[in-house]
């Protein structure tokens, strides 16, 4: 058996969530790998060193840059894939650990197929997801009996379209967006039944109504907008 790819989401930032299967991979396999998220702080690795070892491993900070263009990003793929394929022909299985659950608008998805395509074997390990982390951590149940859940990137445009409809609707990374979702919540009449979770799981985080919320918020930033 070659080298193997590991794709492990870690949960929404408290390492309490991180699975025991996660934390069993991340132990046994010397090369980890990550997405840098900017500033001096890295929120996977950082929380995962809270429970795992990671002393003597080697550490794969990849930069993946938050643009659109998809000719820039797929080189930007490619080019963190021939990183993580040096480590896998020399025999290596790299650990590559994601924020919340790795198949949820995960980078790794991309790095995934690009990896499974050059001929190496790739295993995905689930994750809590933030929204689910976001709906325990207020209190509240996201659907009921036949009510669809609808999972939005907010940054994508959309929210009148997608707020009309029936069921959960459930914006993620929408920290930018909080005045404009908020707007579209009051004109549907469900302001009342709209909840923010930013930061979940971590140690600043924030929980309240929408109406509570202004501003501009984080990148981590969750909106729950439930029906009356």
């Amino acid at each position: 058996m070659g080298a193997v790819l590991y794709g492990i989401g870690i949960g929404p930032g408290d390492y309490e969530l991180i699975t025991l299967k996660a934390l069993r991979i991340i132990n046994e396999n010397n090369v980890i790998a990550f997405p840098k998220t900017g500033g001096e702080k890295n929120a996977a690795f950082d929380t995962v060193s809270k429970v795992a070892d990671l002393r003597g491993k080697e550490v794969l900070e990849l930069s993946f840059p938050m643009i659109r263009d998809k000719e820039q990003l797929n080189k930007n793929y490619q080019k963190n894939c021939d990183i993580i394929e040096k480590y896998l022909k020399n025999g290596q299985n790299v650990v590559f650990i994601s924020i919340g659950d790795i198949s949820v608008y995960s980078t790794f998805g991309y790095i995934n197929d690009i990896i499974k395509n050059r001929g190496y074997e790739t295993i995905m390990v689930p994750g809590v997801t933030s929204f689910c982390a976001a709906a325990s951590a207020l209190g509240i149940s996201l659907t009921s009996k036949s009510e669809p859940v609808h999972i939005i990137p907010a940054v994508y445009g959309g929210i009148d379209e997608y707020m009309s409809q029936r069921g959960t609707k459930i914006f993620m990374k929408s920290g930018a967006l909080v005045e404009d979702i908020k707007k579209a919540a009051r004109e549907n009449g469900v302001i009342e039944k709209s909840y923010l979770a930013g930061n979940c799981g971590f140690d600043d985080e924030k929980l309240c109504s929408l109406e509570e919320a202004y501003g501009k918020m984080g990148y981590f930033t969750t909106i729950i907008v439930k029906d009356n």
